[in-house]
């Protein structure tokens, strides 16, 4: 095994004999202090990048701060002295207009000419509101102002006066700052004459003019400038409403400390609080021999701008470089098992901030993997200081730009699951998401046939191109991209159309995208379904500009979720429809275990009333003998009465008995013969019905039943006469019924058609015609059947309970109420039809049957009824 650790030098090649020894010493003695080593070199590693990373960027963010700071400050003093000089150039060149007015003698014809230079220095300078002339003795002579009116000879005594002792002791007199009418800032200045008897000149000076020199100066982008008088008061600003409103500024600190140190700034103070209370970073310089102080701020966020970037760079690389750093000795510490003096003399030198370093390890193992790291990763902390900085925007372009199509992907995903089964939005969303994030003008999706594209979506067409393609599908001639994706079921795209061989030989597909649609670049990307194509995605750019892989990726990926979402709207349409079958295939079933349960319970029905009615049948028959042997034997009393010596009154008492006894027992006999009617009913609707239910044809049936009815009417009654008419359809043909149970329904509403013409007639005379009529109809899966007569009709408190068990408007003897209430029960609880009355009292009745062509596959074989 060879090691070397040496800076910049070439690494030498491992001897095969030396590697095994070193790497099987090295496993030797790492196995009994496995645990401590791995946390020792992972906490060494780490310590060794972040800390070395952390006291570098530490130590240059320090010293960058105070070069920064330093530099600041020197370059706002120097921009405070040049200020300060600016304004005392200003006030200078005032004293030296002012100057020539001292240079002429009083006399007697110089008041005139002065008064003329006066008013000429007025006009030359702005900023002098008021000139007045003294002379050697201290009277004033002349007073030329703008603000009010001018003064000769007014003899004024200013001798003892500073603006005149003083200049005459000095030559020149600056006066304190004040304010005329509490907001104007004004200083007189006073220039005495070199001859003893020129006298002197005192200038009133607006400082309203010191503003333009003052708002020239520009210290960075929101910093400024302003001059503060001796006592603190504010002279010059580049916001003229706080001088106009004598601004006191004595108490900044930064005022009080420049004052106090004679207008120069000390270190201690560099940074204060500014008027407005801003944290800001200041540099002043006196302004000679006003005594003035010039302020240069410059806000605290504005000047550490660059610092505080710096320091957010140093965060990220910190940040990243520890995560790696964490990474990469887990990794190291896992695989450490061979020559760690050498790799930790490495991490020493490296942590004394030798980035050139090497550590040379040749063992054939994962060890020089290692090493080969250690060094990348000691020449990427070589390269970082030179390109960190565009190394970060080139990351930051790439993160942004994967974010964006991370972005159009979940866009598109949350499209689809918001949009379950609607296709048209999902690829709109695609198509938009894709033309924006390639950066192209408009896109299309079309769909093979297996012979033509025929466009499915399209986004950002032209108006002109979008009807060229509604009405035209898109052919792959030979050449053309579409063609090549045909043939190879991949990704093409072309770099200009206009110089492509298909639009050279002026295909008919390609002419309209350059001609009408204007599109220069071309990429048209496969939508397979395990190679199988089933369509393509066509982006286009106006400009020739090659699409890179990551856009193709982009589209390859969208298509890819167009065949997901294709298939799922086919898997959810076929989930769709089998549930709609499953549901039908419930209900039907559901109503066949309803029949079934309906057949059972009148089964069990039958059999308890053709019990009762079996009970009831023997002593009724009793009854009905015996009522007719007594009427018998009341005859037999009366005969043998008739030979009996009676007298007149005791033979009627015996006469009256007797016709009240055969009155009561004829009673009996009529009663007992309703009941009779009833228990036969009950008896025909319990026995046991046909066993099984037909497919029959229910013309034939009605036609059976007609006639049934008919003769045995004709049989009671021989007298009964009515028309009958017939209608039926051919095509209601087979239905699959109980056959016996459906002709006792039809023979029972017959039988009651008869009975209402009949009734009717006897009111009505032989003007009327009893008619019935039976028709047929059919309704697909349903068969109709009406039964109408012209009899008395059905009043409306009937019409609700008729096809109640036992209710009947028959007379006793004529009916027993469970004719209807059987025919309701097999048409809609045995066969699942339903059954419905139309009446017009004294007009007509009719009722309609709908029984279901095919009965359910119930299983029951029969029931009763």
């Amino acid at each position: 095994m060879s090691l070397s650790l040496h800076p910049d030098t070439p690494q030498a090649r491992t001897l095969p004999s030396a590697a095994s020894d070193g790497v099987a010493a090295g496993a030797g003695a790492g196995r009994g202090i496995r645990t401590r080593l791995f946390t020792k070199y992972v906490a060494l590693f780490v310590a060794v990048v972040a800390i070395a990373l952390l006291a570098n960027g530490l130590f240059e963010v320090f010293f960058y701060y105070r070069e920064h700071k330093a530099s600041l400050i020197r370059v706002q003093h120097e921009q405070a002295e040049a200020a300060a000089a600016k304004i005392g150039q200003f006030v200078k060149e005032i004293e030296n207009q002012l100057g020539w007015t001292t240079q002429l003698p009083w006399s007697a014809g110089s008041t005139e000419q002065r008064r003329f230079d006066a008013l000429r220095l007025l006009r030359q300078v702005p900023g002098i509101t008021e000139l007045a002339q003294v002379d050697s003795t201290g009277k004033e002579r002349l007073r030329v102002s703008r603000l009010a009116m001018d003064a000769i000879e007014s003899g004024i005594d200013l001798s003892n006066d500073p603006k005149f002792t003083e200049a005459v002791a000095h030559k020149v007199y600056y006066g304190p700052v004040y304010f005329r009418r509490e907001s104007e800032p004004y200083m007189t200045l006073a220039l005495a004459g070199a001859r003893r008897d020129a006298g002197v000149s005192i200038a009133e000076v607006n400082l309203k003019l010191i503003w333009d020199v003052v708002s020239q100066i520009k210290v960075g982008q929101h910093g400024h400038a302003y001059v503060v008088g001796p006592e603190g008061r504010l002279i010059a600003h580049p916001d003229i409403s706080l001088v106009l409103r004598n601004t006191d500024m004595s108490g900044l600190a930064q005022v009080r400390a420049a004052q106090a140190a004679g207008g120069t700034m000390p270190d201690a103070l560099e940074e204060a609080r500014n008027i407005q209370g801003q944290k800001v970073l200041t540099a002043s310089a006196p302004i000679e021999p006003l005594h003035w102080t010039m302020f240069v701020e410059l806000p605290v966020e504005e000047a550490y701008a660059s610092l505080y970037a710096s320091l957010q760079r140093l965060a990220i690389v910190l940040l990243g470089a520890s995560i790696f750093a964490v990474l990469a000795g887990v990794f190291l510490a896992r695989r450490m098992v061979g020559p760690i003096q050498a790799l930790r003399s490495g991490a020493e030198r490296i942590g004394g901030g030798d980035f050139s370093q090497r550590i040379s390890i040749r063992t054939g193992d994962e060890l020089e993997g290692l090493a080969d790291q250690f060094n990348d990763m000691g020449a990427r902390l070589q390269e970082s200081y030179a390109d960190l900085e565009n190394k970060v925007e080139q990351r930051t372009a790439e993160l942004r730009e994967s974010l964006e199509q991370q972005t159009a992907t979940s866009e598109v995903l949350e499209v689809i699951s918001s949009s379950p089964g609607e296709l048209e939005p999902v690829f709109r969303k695609m198509l938009e998401n894709a033309t924006r994030v390639c950066g192209a003008s408009f896109g299309t999706m079309n769909f093979w046939d297996g012979e033509e594209f025929n466009l499915a979506a399209d986004y950002n067409l032209p108006s002109e191109f979008s009807d060229f393609r509604r009405r035209t599908p898109m052919r792959p001639y030979p050449g053309t991209t579409l063609e090549t994706v045909v043939q190879t079921r991949k990704s093409s795209q072309v770099p200009d159309l206009r110089e492509s061989p298909a639009y050279l030989a002026r295909v008919p597909n390609v002419i309209p995208m350059v001609e009408v649609a204007g599109a220069r670049t071309l990429m048209v990307v496969p939508m397979l379904k395990e190679d199988q194509l089933i369509g393509a995605i066509t982006i286009f750019r106006k400009e020739v500009r090659l699409f890179t892989d990551k856009q193709i990726a982009l589209v390859e990926n969208f298509t890819r979720q167009a065949v997901i979402a294709i298939e799922n709207t086919r898997l959810l349409r076929e989930l769709r429809e089998r549930t709609e079958a499953l549901s039908q295939s419930l209900s039907e079933l559901r109503a066949a275990q309803d029949r079934l349960i309906q057949t059972e319970k009148l089964a069990s029905l039958g059999q308890l009333t053709a019990g009762i009615a079996h009970e009831i049948k023997n002593p009724l028959n009793f009854v009905n003998n015996f009522s007719a042997l007594s009427t018998e034997l009341i005859d037999e009393l009366n005969e043998a009465l008739q030979s009996a010596a009676l007298d007149g009154k005791t033979r009627e008492e015996v006469d009256e008995l007797t016709r009240m006894l055969r009155s009561n027992l004829e009673k009996v006999v009529q009663h007992g013969k309703r009941a009779d009617s009833i228990v036969r009913n009950m008896l025909l609707h319990s026995r046991e019905g046909s066993g099984e239910h037909r497919a029959v044809d229910i013309n034939a049936i009605v036609e059976e039943s007609l006639n049934l009815a008919y003769h045995g009417a004709r049989a009671e009654r021989p007298s009964f006469n009515v028309t009958l008419q017939r209608t039926f359809d051919p095509a209601a043909g087979m239905v699959d019924i109980y056959p016996q149970e459906i002709t006792r329904v039809l023979l029972n509403l017959i039988s009651n058609g008869f009975y209402a013409t009949a009734k009717r007639k006897e009111s009505a005379g032989e003007t009327f015609e009893p008619s019935l009529s039976a028709a047929t109809k059919d309704l697909g899966g349903s068969v109709e059947i009406r039964i109408r007569d012209n009899g008395t009709g059905i009043p409306p408190e009937v019409k609700e309970k008729m096809f109640n068990p036992f209710f009947t408007t028959k007379p006793a003897g004529e009916g027993t109420g469970l004719g209807l209430s059987m025919s309701h029960d097999i048409v809609v609880k045995q066969h699942g039809g339903t059954i419905d009355v139309n009446t017009t009292q004294g007009v007509f009745t009719e009722f309609i049957i709908t029984l279901p062509r095919t009965m359910a596959a119930d299983g029951t074989s029969g029931g009763k009824s």
